[in-house]
């Protein structure tokens, strides 16, 4: 069994090989940078082509490739994000990049409600939506053909009918305090909906992205700027970061002075 990120996941999940001292668990650990005085996971800015959150300038840096009607994202979203909060985000240690791709017909509409207003309001903006998925697909399997339909037309109104159906707009109105002109301004920002149609297809080019129905259905990394084939959930990115974030080894001097 693995060794957990958060203490959040501790009480499900027990450590291998490593020392109890060392669980990436164990804020004490030699994995966490316990002298950050910074909360760098309650820091968003935005990109050429996402939302980076945490330090611009940690030492390793992950891009997250993600649509809100991926089955596997809305999965990582429960396991990987607050393990990533906590262990890594937090102290500086690594930058995330979400990046999002367009492909369902909720994407486009979703992507631009995530990103509307100032960036900080981003990452909860993009929590709520990717945990939210359940429901919205429960709304959108329950409608009518001619409602899906009149949903997936690529124009101002059909986007707009999209969140009111599948009351998105609601849950930003009551909880994140948007007002329906606030919505409707994001809605229809020509830019930004040019902007994420190219910067999904860019991403797909650039780093050679699967565009078939399997592709879309599971998250994609890239670690440092190079894709991280075969890696599509928690468990494998775990790994590799585990990895990458392990303790170094104590040196003869250090023993010494330890």
């Amino acid at each position: 069994m693995k060794a957990i990120f958060s203490a959040m996941a501790l009480a499900l999940i027990a450590a291998p090989a490593i020392a109890q001292e060392n669980q990436l668990s164990n804020p004490d650990s030699d994995y966490v940078d316990t002298t950050s005085k910074k909360a760098w996971h309650a820091t968003v800015e935005r990109t050429e082509r996402g939302h980076l959150i945490g330090n611009p300038d940690a030492e390793a840096q992950l891009i997250i490739f993600t649509s809100y009607a991926c089955e596997g994202c809305h999965t990582f979203a429960f396991r990987g994000d607050p393990e990533l909060d906590y262990a890594l985000l937090a102290p500086g240690l690594l930058s995330v990049e979400i990046r999002q791709r367009i492909n369902h017909p909720v994407d486009l509409p979703m992507s631009l409600l995530s990103q509307c207003g100032a960036p900080e309001k981003f990452k909860v903006n993009h929590s709520m939506f990717m945990r939210h998925q359940k429901k919205w697909r429960e709304v959108w399997g329950n409608s009518g053909g001619f409602a899906r339909t009149a949903w997936s037309r690529d124009t101002p109104a059909a986007r707009a009918g999209l969140v009111s159906g599948l009351r998105l707009d609601d849950i930003l109105a009551r909880r994140r305090g948007y007002s329906r002109m606030d919505l409707n301004r994001c809605l229809t920002d020509r830019k930004a909906i040019a902007a994420l149609r190219a910067n999904s297809e860019a991403d797909a080019q650039d780093f050679d992205l699967p565009t078939d129905p399997e592709g879309f259905a599971v998250p994609h990394f890239a670690l440092d700027g190079e894709l991280l084939q075969g890696v599509n959930s928690w468990d494998g990115l775990y790994e590799i970061l585990a990895e990458r974030f392990k303790p170094k080894p104590k040196s003869a001097e250090d023993e010494l002075s330890g």
